[in-house]
């Protein structure tokens, strides 16, 4: 290399030797600040998005109970399994968490358009969902029917079997398992479907519009507390086999690196999130005053 001796063209070529270094400093700075187990940059444009702006952006719908508020919670106060494991990708991250409130009719088109990063809304993993999103699976459940004792037609009916049946309306939320579930399962009966977001739309119940509606099992000791001449089909909710499927959050299509990094995530904390399925469902039971 030819070295030119002028105090002007040392000190231009100093400075850009010294430019290199802090350039190459400043990557070696940038490559160790990605949290350890985060795949490295290029290799899902999700996870170096969520670092660029440090934040997860987490849709949310409460659903007990994996992921709801009781009624001291305050701001993004929430708890249940789905919120533990959401903390759980934040923290493996590096970010924080940014809550986006979704409804039944949007949680899964806002990930599917890229609003959000994740869908935290508990949803069922049903065919049709696995056809437009990956779901990361980190908890299973199953259905109970309600209905009002109030109700000379709904207090007749005794057994799962005698629901099919022409003269009983069903309602549920547009945009929800339980919508799909109910025309499939008792094809005689009538069901309405309403818009909005929430448990169950018991108030169509009071209302006198429907007969019955369906809803998560863990959510009987809530509905009865809330409402004393509710009841379920079967009696029992916590022995129901009633629509058997995972509970599961949603991705987008085609994201395979990001999959793999949540999946790996919850496989971690799964004991965790286990325990807080079993620890909310005894909460909402020994305080339901509180839900």
């Amino acid at each position: 290399m030819r070295v030119i001796e002028t105090t002007g063209h040392r000190w231009i070529a100093a400075a850009v030797v010294a430019s290199g270094l802090m350039v190459g400093v400043a990557g070696v700075a940038a490559a160790q600040s990605r949290p350890a187990g985060v795949p490295e940059a290029g290799k899902s444009e999700r996870i170096d998005a969520i670092l660029k702006r440090g934040t997860l952006k987490v849709g949310i719908t409460p659903a007990f109970p994996w992921v709801f508020r009781n009624k001291t919670g305050k701001g993004d106060d929430y708890r249940g399994s789905s919120w533990v494991l959401a903390k759980a990708y934040a923290e493996a991250l590096g970010v924080k968490l940014e809550v986006v409130q979704v409804s039944n009719e949007t949680k899964v088109p806002i990930v599917i358009s890229g609003g959000v990063d994740i869908t935290i809304a508990a949803l069922a993993e049903t065919d049709a969902r696995k056809q437009v999103v990956d779901f990361v699976t980190y908890s299973r459940g199953t259905f109970c029917v309600f209905g009002l004792t109030t109700n000379p037609k709904a207090a007749a009916i005794k057994t799962v079997e005698q629901l099919d049946d022409p003269n009983l309306t069903f309602a549920a939320y547009v945009g929800t398992n339980q919508a799909a579930w109910i025309p499939q399962t008792f094809p005689k009966a009538k069901l309405r479907g309403v818009t909005g977001s929430g448990q169950a739309p018991v108030d169509e119940l009071l209302a006198g519009r429907a007969d019955f509606v369906v809803g998560d099992s863990p959510q009987e000791p809530i509905f009865e507390n809330a409402y004393k001449t509710i009841f379920s089909i079967p009696s029992d909710c916590t022995k129901s086999d009633l629509n058997p499927v995972p509970d599961g959050q949603a991705i987008a299509k085609n994201q395979p690196v990001f999959l793999e990094f949540l999946r790996a995530v919850e496989q971690k904390v799964e004991p965790q999130l286990k325990q807080e399925d079993i620890d909310s469902i005894k909460f909402a039971r020994e305080h339901p005053d509180q839900m």
